[in-house]
């Protein structure tokens, strides 16, 4: 049958309008589905977010990115999380900053998504069989991160999290080459994602030789694209290190580096770490099938290499840092969407070796995997939920109050010292704040020992005269007061040390009377011989803080 140009047109632009609009849909629905899970811990508050928040807060009003007047230490490791929510404080308030930096987060987290789905299409195509239906086989890695409820939790921590992932992850899409183009893009992702966390030079260093074992040096284009990105980068990183030198009185690493170099002492080992998150999140064996892909047709080995490179790299360098004391496992959510990819390239390799019917077996076996991974974490995701719901009510009873009564008894210019600077730091903000932990402080971060177990004399902090002293108080959890008040202990080694002093018994602890109202956290505080005492609710152990005033 023969047909007219113009009816051939036709057919054509009405083949790609309907592909168009499935695909629309499809993104809108994992867009949604992403938001759903989202808006289960979209409440929660993390303390080591408002310490960003003070800095942005700092260089918003013109003060520069410092965390104290006066003292250029460089206690974040999120520079372009910091200057993104600068703006937000400068537009919108410095009251907005947590839903700003939880927004960015969840912007982040769905780019995030739709790049899983973009990575998985492009490596999928690279196995012929498959290719005809990569676009919707594809889909399914953007719906197992979707789904992932520690990446959900990760998205409104107003951390760097998600961020992180989505620049890493735009990364390795954009050095695949799915444009067709001389050059994409990828060394701009990078160097954004060097700008988000310290590790994100080491990753692209990855992948720079991940390329170039599956060959894109050798030929020119492959050569030029690679030197463009190298090139981009390191423009980048050498900014940041002159920025950071001149803003930071010649130092070229950020102060958290010295507060953690000497290792984390949690209860968390890093095997157990690794483990926890393989076995919860990436469905225990299903985590090998990301390693598949290395046994695929050429093209499909040599697109995957680097994005395995930095999937490997991400499990072990909790071997090399440390574990983490948050939930949902934030060291490793960044390599969820690579992971995601991965998996569901690996599962056509099997499909194309082991049935006839390719197509179908690698649809129904990629779909079958998202959905058994949602599945698996049912529980994780009410954990999470639960967790994140009594920390907020543990923040605002506990830091957020004794924020409160600080900014009402004291005066703008005191100091404060405590562990937890995030949110005190940030509501009282005419404060100096004293960090006993180190991460905004250079000498007791260059001191011997782990982090929050830094060996320096408490006489360091006491010297210094601060106003008000809160030290965070622990209780096992069957304990009950006033009759188990002696099982009451400083939550952490330093806090612990300073409270021994001579000099803290001699001019901060005094004693008084409790309250007439026989109020139990007055009681508290009066039988320690502090100002007041707040609880903060906490999933293990009892949690107070107890404040402490200066006096002559």
């Amino acid at each position: 049958m023969i047909t007219s140009p113009i009816d051939s047109i036709r057919r054509a632009i009405g083949t790609v309008s309907r592909s168009s609009v499935l695909q629309f849909c499809l993104a809108t629905a994992l867009a949604l589905t992403y938001l759903a899970l989202v808006r289960v811990y979209w409440g929660q508050i993390n303390d080591d977010a408002f310490i960003t928040f003070r800095y942005s807060k700092f260089l918003a009003t013109g003060a520069g990115p410092y965390y104290n007047v006066g003292e250029h230490v460089e206690g974040y490791t999120n520079f372009l999380l910091m200057l993104l929510l600068s703006g937000v404080i400068r537009c919108f308030g410095e009251d907005n900053v947590l839903i700003g930096a939880k927004w960015i987060g969840v912007g982040a987290g769905l780019a995030s998504v739709w790049i899983a789905w973009a990575l998985a299409s492009d490596l999928l195509r690279r196995n012929e069989r498959i290719a005809a239906a990569a676009d919707w086989i594809g889909a399914c890695a953007g719906l197992i991160v979707a789904t992932d409820c520690a990446f959900a939790v990760n998205s409104t921590t107003g951390l760097e999290t998600t961020l992180f992932a989505a620049c890493i992850s735009a990364g390795i899409y954009l050095a695949q080459g799915a444009s067709g183009r001389f050059w994409n893009g990828a060394g701009i992702a990078f160097g954004l994602a060097a700008l988000t966390r310290p590790e994100g030079a080491l990753l692209f260093v990855l992948a720079c030789v991940g390329r170039g074992l599956a060959g894109e040096l050798r030929a020119p284009p492959g050569r030029r694209a690679l030197l463009t990105d190298v090139l981009v980068v390191s423009l980048v990183i050498s900014t940041h290190t002159i920025l950071r030198y001149w803003l930071y009185d010649g130092e070229i690493l950020p102060n958290t580096y010295f507060a953690k170099m000497g290792g984390f002492d949690w209860r968390f080992s890093s095997w157990g770490y690794v483990w926890g998150f393989a076995a919860t999140h990436l469905g225990g064996i299903a985590a090998a099938i990301a390693l598949l892909p290395l046994l695929g047709p050429e093209g499909l080995r040599r697109a995957a290499l680097p994005s395995v490179l930095l999937v490997a790299w991400g499990l072990a360098s909790v071997f090399v840092t440390g574990t983490d004391w948050m939930i949902a496992y934030r060291l490793l959510v960044p390599y969820l969407p690579l992971w995601a990819a991965l998996a569901v390239a690996g599962i056509s390799v099997v499909g194309v070796r082991s049935t006839s019917r390719p197509v179908a077996s690698t649809a129904f076996a990629a779909c079958a995997l998202a959905v058994a991974l949602f599945l698996v974490q049912i529980n994780t995701a009410g954990f999470y939920q639960w967790y994140c719901q009594l920390r907020r009510v543990g923040y605002i009873e506990g830091h957020h109050a004794a924020a409160q009564w600080i900014n009402e008894r004291g005066q703008p210019g005191q100091s404060i010292a405590l562990m937890d600077i995030g949110i005190v730091g940030y509501r009282c903000f005419g404060f100096n704040v004293l960090d006993i932990t180190g991460l905004t402080d250079r000498y007791i971060a260059k001191s011997p020992g782990p982090f929050l177990r830094k060996d320096f004399d408490p006489n360091y902090i006491l010297k210094q005269q601060p106003q008000f002293i809160v030290i965070s108080y622990a209780l096992p959890a069957d304990a009950v007061l006033p009759k188990d008040l002696e099982r009451l202990q400083p939550w952490t080694d330093i806090e612990e040390r300073i409270v021994q002093h001579p000099e803290f018994a001699a001019h901060y602890t005094r004693r008084r009377p409790a309250g007439a109202n026989g109020d139990e956290l007055d009681l508290l505080a009066a039988s320690l011989g502090a100002e007041a005492a707040f609880r903060h609710r906490h999933p293990g152990p009892q949690l107070f803080l107890l404040i402490y005033e200066h006096h002559t």
